[in-house]
């Protein structure tokens, strides 16, 4: 039976909510930062960086401190923006091209990722801090460092600071920052309960459709695809279904999935070249009933992903997954969570622990196929969703993450600012899931000067116990 706090606090979500579209407010609108300036043009910064004026040293992503010896030339074709670079990282001196753009993403927008026109790229520079989480890769899904220049070296460049969009605080940060903290933490578990109860709902509809182990499946194969590729996870998994791929996974799903090659590039080891055999000569004669035809193959993106979550390994970690499906069904509920994710944790390959891709070199150390974060984001938004007990909601309240990703830092930042007080309650997952909730509910396609969700928040009463 499910606890009657959780109930309680869904229902009265709920009932918030609704005063808010009875009235009509939600109306979609121009948005409040639609006349913000946008960012410098692509090549105005490009014209500083050629003059030098942008030629700066400064902290990477996620490869320490780099200097830029030379700036490169200012290329006029196609390609890279500047060509014959040289940088300093790490202590190594390093030779090839800059590629400038205003936002990180802007590299798979324009295609680069995917271009080997762009594998001489050596320093990619964005004038946007990136998005958490976010790696850029070349066609060889190398990781190229990222150097964010900030506000303080357009400055000194051109006497004016860039204007960042949604940096506008919207006009719920007024009352969401004289509201008490109990209050504010009961509106969040409210918002969660109901993004729980919302979850719960399309998964029993699923389970009903497909059988409850397969819809667990497809949440397992959603969850380790990673935001990037989710979809594609879960579309393998519903074209490959666990009935019909047991004692065959590792095949049929890197069949499905479109990684198996006739012929390996010359570069494979013998290592790589024996595994692929295996699964190889174990799809060969399962291809004709689960092949995909020309048109119908799962895209899949290789964008901004770390060289670890490369999707050949995300489906490593599937089939292996479904290797060990009998011990692992039986423990997605709370009770069991514990010793799901110490299974999790540990699902061991032989070729998969050391090997980033099918025709890769080995990594120098073994690399878990499942993460920590993967596998809390399973239990929360899966397993302690659909198990209704008090004992899984007061465990799911507890749970707190490593870090707050990105879309959600920037949902919080814009609502609660810096308050000092809110900041321990965002390390828990449930505040994570109802920012989503909240943002979902009244931000997305939404008027910020016509809502009512400001005016409505002195209403919110949490539910009595």
């Amino acid at each position: 039976m499910r606890g009657e706090g959780q109930q309680g606090l869904a229902e009265a979500y709920v009932a918030f909510t609704e005063a808010i579209y009875r009235d009509g407010s939600l109306s979609v609108a121009e948005d409040v930062n639609a006349e913000s300036s946008p960012l410098p043009p692509e090549m105005e910064i490009q014209r500083l960086w050629a003059q030098g004026l942008l030629t700066a040293q400064g902290e990477t992503e996620h490869h320490g401190c780099v200097r830029v010896l030379d700036a490169g030339q200012w290329n006029r074709g196609p390609g890279a923006d500047f060509l014959r670079a040289e940088i300093e990282i790490g202590g190594e001196i390093r030779r090839g091209d800059i590629e400038i753009d205003p936002e990180a993403q802007d590299w798979e927008r324009h295609g680069h990722g995917a271009n080997p026109a762009f594998n001489e790229v050596v320093l990619h520079v964005v004038l946007t801090r990136p998005p958490q989480g976010w790696y850029t890769r070349d066609s060889q899904h190398r990781d190229i460092p990222v150097l964010y220049l900030a506000p303080e070296a357009w400055q000194q460049a051109t006497g004016q600071a860039p204007v960042r969009p949604g940096i506008q605080l919207p006009r719920c940060a007024a009352p969401l920052a004289k509201m008490p903290l109990e209050s504010i933490q009961s509106l969040l578990q409210a918002a969660a309960a109901h993004r729980a109860d919302k979850k719960r709902k399309l998964f029993r509809a699923k389970a009903r459709q497909c059988g409850n182990e397969q819809a667990w499946y497809e949440a397992l194969a959603e969850t380790l695809g990673y935001s990037a590729n989710k979809g594609a996870m879960r579309l393998l998994a519903s074209r490959a279904p666990l009935k019909q791929i047991r004692g065959r996974e590792e095949a049929i799903l890197f069949g499905v999935a479109g990684f198996l090659l006739p012929v390996l590039p010359e570069k494979a080891d013998t290592t790589t070249r024996t595994y692929h055999r295996s699964v190889w000569d174990a799809w060969w004669p399962a291809q004709q009933d689960f092949s995909l035809s020309g048109g119908r193959e799962i895209a899949w993106s290789y964008a901004a992903t770390r060289p670890q979550n490369h999707p050949h390994r995300r489906v490593a970690a599937l089939a292996t997954a479904a290797k060990e499906w009998g011990t692992l069904y039986p423990l997605l509920n709370a009770a069991g969570a514990k010793r799901l994710r110490e299974l999790l944790a540990n699902l061991r390959h032989p070729y998969w622990d050391m090997h980033y891709t099918l025709p890769s070199a080995p990594a120098k150390k073994r690399m878990a196929l499942a993460g920590g974060a993967r596998i809390n984001d399973f239990l929360v938004n899966h397993v302690y969703v659909q198990d209704e007990s008090d004992a899984a909601w007061l465990t799911y309240l507890a749970m707190k993450a490593a870090s707050l990703p990105g879309s959600i830092s920037r949902t919080a930042q814009r609502l609660f600012g810096e308050r000092e007080d809110v900041q321990p309650l965002l390390r828990h997952c449930f505040a994570h899931q109802a920012l989503l909730q909240i943002d979902a509910d009244f931000c997305a396609g939404s008027s910020c000067r016509t809502c009512l969700f400001p005016e409505q928040l002195a209403q919110w009463r949490p539910p009595h116990a």
